[in-house]
């Protein structure tokens, strides 16, 4: 079954109007409306303010590797 893809925007009273559709009038179509997908650089862009934010989130206390060694030769002994 051929498919056809477009945009479009809500108008007032939330109608949404297609004109030039490659289908003979008379033929039922399924229609499925979602939010226009964002472009590549959009969410690229999103990405890298998701990574900023998360990034900012995971800062924690400062620890040394000394005392990241401890804990290991601590858990390693049983304690």
């Amino acid at each position: 079954m051929p498919a056809y893809e477009t945009t479009a925007t809500i108008e007032s009273g939330g109608e949404l109007r297609l004109s030039d559709v490659p289908f003979e009038p008379g033929t039922q179509v399924e229609v499925f409306v979602t939010p226009k997908r964002a472009t590549s650089e959009e969410f690229v862009a999103r990405w890298h303010q998701v990574c900023q934010a998360m990034r900012g989130e995971l800062v924690g206390p400062e620890i040394t590797d000394e005392e990241i060694q401890a804990e290991i030769n601590a858990y390693r002994a049983g304690q």
